[in-house]
């Protein structure tokens, strides 16, 4: 594990030098249809609504996404790593890698440089095989506020700044995980402005819930018109619902049946909503981000599979906050369900791919 900084990185606020409020919406769309392409590895998981597992279902499947690339690389295949980037003050995204107060936690200074100043972008490398990360924290709590500033002298461009930036490296990886928070319209907008495949976590059964993806759909729709006509939402998550006989209870399903009223209503597939979920196991969850370790991680360590990558020896069989081991099935079956969830999910990501470059391609050809 080590810091790197991307060479060659050219700075961003030349780009937007162009741009204010008298530029034409013809002169903006331009700049924006260059960076499309180059931003369809790009997954946001984001929701109007605090409290939804938004970093966790990040984290994991960012960790299965990379899993996924370490195996092509064992079998002699070509693979690269995945990035993952918390856009969100709280910085839990670190806790859930291990990295919160490690030596290369600096509060999110960095990456609020790299995205306002046009600083150097730098990433922990290797914080797991195949998966990097750029640190978040209370530093990036001035990130709205900049932004804001920012876009007094160069309109809608302000939004662009984490575009512009991850459409330079986006070739390094093969997936790049957005986490970005529900309650900051100013940080929400420029992370739709980048992704172009977004992943709405769900877990409360509350109509709280139905106004977060409510929100979601709405902002979606506004960065549509001038930022990135290519957002979407892509899939509806769920997480923490009960499963009886490895399939869902009634509240699932009275959970589904709202959305799926919503969505309809909103001329949207109700299709949007992953069959696979994640079942509740609030205890093992909580265990999995205080040791930092991803379910499947932490389901390889309770098999004893688990290899420490220092010393080449097995890593113990970890243990909770009672010293009691924990249970391999139960750990398995988590990992399970985010394995379904992340396939489900790709699956859709990349038939969504295919569509958008056949519609650039008829687009050229016209």
């Amino acid at each position: 594990m080590n810091l790197y900084t991307f060479p060659d990185v050219l700075a961003r606020m030349p780009f937007l030098a162009e741009f204010d409020d008298e530029s034409t919406d013809q002169e903006f769309a331009a700049l924006v249809a260059q960076l499309r392409p180059r931003l369809r590895n790009v997954l946001g998981v984001t929701i109007g609504k605090g409290g939804q597992g938004k970093t966790t279902l990040a984290a994991n499947v960012a960790y299965m996404l990379a899993e996924e690339q370490a195996a092509r690389a064992a079998n002699g295949k070509s693979a690269k790593p995945i990035l993952y980037v918390e856009l969100d003050a709280n910085g839990n995204g670190r806790r859930e890698f291990g990295l919160q107060d490690g030596e290369f936690d600096d509060d999110g200074a960095r990456l609020l440089k790299a995205l306002t100043t046009d600083g150097d972008f730098t990433v922990v490398r290797d914080v797991k095989p195949y998966l990097d990360s750029a640190i978040s924290g209370a530093k990036l709590g001035d990130l709205s506020s900049r932004i804001s500033r920012i876009s007094m002298d160069h309109g809608s461009g302000a939004y662009l700044l984490l575009a512009l930036l991850l459409a330079q490296i986006s070739h390094h990886y093969r997936w790049i995980i957005l986490d970005f928070s529900p309650g900051d319209k100013e940080t929400q907008r420029s992370g739709m402005a980048a992704a172009t495949h977004h992943i709405a976590p769900v877990m409360d059964s509350d109509n709280g819930t139905l106004d977060g993806l409510k929100t979601l759909a709405l902002l979606l729709r506004k960065t549509r018109k001038l930022l990135n006509p290519e957002a979407e939402i892509t899939a509806i998550a769920f997480l923490g619902f009960n499963k009886r006989e490895e399939k869902q209870t009634a509240q699932l399903e009275i959970v589904r049946t709202k959305i799926e009223a919503q969505l309809v209503k909103a001329n949207l597939d109700p299709a949007l909503m992953l069959d696979g979920f994640v079942r509740k196991a609030e205890g093992l969850a909580a265990l999995c981000r205080n040791q930092g370790r991803p379910a499947r991680e932490m389901a390889m360590a309770a098999s004893g599979e688990l290899m420490d990558r220092k010393t080449g020896e097995t890593v113990p069989r970890p243990r909770d906050e009672r010293g009691r081991y924990v249970e391999k099935v139960h750990a398995i079956k988590l990992a399970s369900d985010y394995n379904d969830v992340v396939r489900e999910l790709i699956t859709r990501v990349r038939a969504r791919n295919n569509m958008l470059r056949e519609r650039e391609a008829q687009g050229a050809v016209a």
